[in-house]
């Protein structure tokens, strides 16, 4: 009786292994864009073979033969997803059995386009949402600044203050010479005050005869007319400025200082303390606002330099307990240093998989950073497609400062976007959501025809999901997403789309 029950339960098990699987039981969909379901045991379109639909109470099948059938065979289903899709469950039933259900999001893509005007070129980099839900962009060159107020849907441009001419930044881009156009800096933030802080960075690998000066800029949508704008310019030559981070606990702004001529360093300064000049002329190179030695920090640049294998840090975050972490971007490592010892501890990661220049170089590019809900520090690997998160429990472990003998770093877990192409995309910025799960833009190279899309690591880690690529929407130009953020009180995600020079939304429809 024993072999018989096994012999039962050998049939009955090859039996549910012979139905169909969905590969995720998550999918993520766009309207009006096909969704691609992937998995096994499809077979082919023919009678008992259909897609099971429950949107809420509500159960529809879609035979496979229906025009809404894009594609079908074994491995692969495309669909159709119409302009008033909702969110709901789907099953895949062939004549050898039905799937176990996988839950579908479906997404409403909008977007904003920004005007055109003399003093933009309108390429969005970053981008940040305050607590009333205004959004706030940060462009290539720094020409000017957007606000979006969704309330009325429109973008608008705010000019920056500008020094008097030849300006602050120098560049071998444009013959060696001061310029207005800032070709480094990529960061927008909003303090817990509701003011709005960016970057404009000095030249980039500029060493030629004119000092070269990085701007913070800070904007109070608040403030009375005419007070609006403070700009705090960074003192010393080369110093190649791009990430921000607020500390609540000291009061102070932190900046990263890439400095590729003049080395890495991360400074602070305290922006009440500190004197700013909206049309500062840059004749002397303000050397006099760094702290000496021995110096109280408050009305002085405290500056921390990083070890020089931490080449270009480029994005900051401070901690729940006040440590300031950074990614070294041509260094292959994040970064932690403790403000209160000036102590810095280093974490290689693994060898760059990505097969894109300059990756034999610089390594997988360590870009944005944030931290979790549980206090891990997540990062995004810009030229490997992959987002990786720090197990800050081993904090002091001495065995998170190197790599083991897989060549993998024992306290990182990584995660690489699925089907992606290591040669022409990248993971350019990520942000948690309300729910706990990790956003991400993934790029493309402006001279391929690869697909930008977002996509998110569920809030349990299990599962990484990609929307449908957003060149399934007509424009002016190759689509290529970079800057994220999240509306925590609507859930609404907004992005930059840096080559369509627009801003997007995206919507869950439940």
């Amino acid at each position: 009786m024993m072999h018989l029950a096994a012999a039962i339960v050998a049939v009955a098990a090859s039996t549910f292994a012979a139905g169909p699987r969905i590969a995720s039981p998550i999918l993520g969909a766009l309207r009006e864009a096909p969704l691609t379901i992937k998995g096994n045991g499809f077979g082919g379109p023919g009678p008992g073979t259909s897609l099971i639909i429950r949107i809420g109470e509500q159960r529809s099948t879609i035979p496979s033969t229906s025009d809404s059938i894009l594609h079908w065979e074994d491995t692969k289903i495309v669909l159709a997803v119409d302009a008033a899709a909702r969110s709901g469950a789907l099953r895949v039933r062939t004549p050898q059995g039905t799937s176990p259900p996988a839950i579908v999001e479906v997404y409403h893509y909008e977007w904003f386009d920004i005007p055109p005007t003399p003093n933009t070129n309108a390429l969005p980099l970053s981008i940040a949402v305050d607590d009333d839900s205004q959004v706030w962009i940060n462009q290539e060159f720094h020409r000017e600044f957007q606000h979006f107020d969704p309330r009325t849907g429109v973008v608008q441009g705010l000019a920056i203050p500008r020094p008097p001419d030849p300006g602050p930044f120098a560049s071998t881009i444009f013959r060696d010479h001061r310029t207005q156009t800032s070709v480094l800096g990529e960061d927008v933030i909003v303090d817990p005050q509701g003011k709005v802080w960016f970057t404009q960075g000095g030249g980039y690998l500029y060493s030629g005869e004119h000092p070269n000066h990085s701007r913070i800029v800070r904007y109070d949508p608040e403030a009375p007319p005419g007070q609006e704008w403070r700009v705090y310019n960074m003192p010393g030559d080369w110093n190649e400025i791009i990430g921000l981070a607020w500390d609540a606990r000291r009061g102070r702004m932190w900046v990263a200082q890439g400095g590729l001529e003049a080395g890495p360093k991360i400074a602070s300064f305290d922006p009440e303390r500190i004197p700013f000049d909206n049309h500062f002329d840059f004749s002397r190179p303000l050397l006099h606002q760094i702290c000496e030695e021995g110096q109280p920090t408050d009305d002085c640049y405290r500056v921390y330099r990083l070890p020089e294998r931490s080449l270009q840090p480029a994005h900051l975050l401070v901690d729940r307990r006040g440590l300031v972490w950074y990614t070294a971007f041509w260094g292959n490592r994040i970064g932690v240093l403790d403000p209160d010892t000036g102590r810095v501890i280093e974490y290689p990661l693994p060898p760059a998989i990505g097969l894109g220049d300059p990756v034999w170089l610089v390594g997988s590019g360590p870009w944005q950073i944030v931290e979790s809900a549980t206090g891990d520090i997540v990062f995004n690997e810009y030229f490997d497609s992959t987002i990786g998160s720090f197990n800050v429990s081993r904090l002091l472990d001495p065995a998170c400062r190197s790599l083991d003998a897989q060549g993998r770093n024992p306290c990182i877990r990584e995660w690489v976007v699925p089907d992606a192409d290591l040669r022409d995309q990248t993971v350019h910025s990520i942000a948690f959501d309300g729910r706990g799960r990790l956003w991400f833009t993934q790029d493309a190279t402006k001279e391929t025809a690869t697909d930008a899309s977002l996509g998110f690591i569920t809030a349990d880690g299990r599962h990484v999901v990609r929307l449908p690529s957003l060149g399934h929407f007509p424009a002016n130009a190759v689509n290529a997403s970079t800057g994220i953020a999240i509306d925590r009180s609507t859930g609404d995600i907004y992005f930059c789309e840096f080559q369509r020079k627009r801003l997007g939304r995206l919507r869950l429809m439940e």
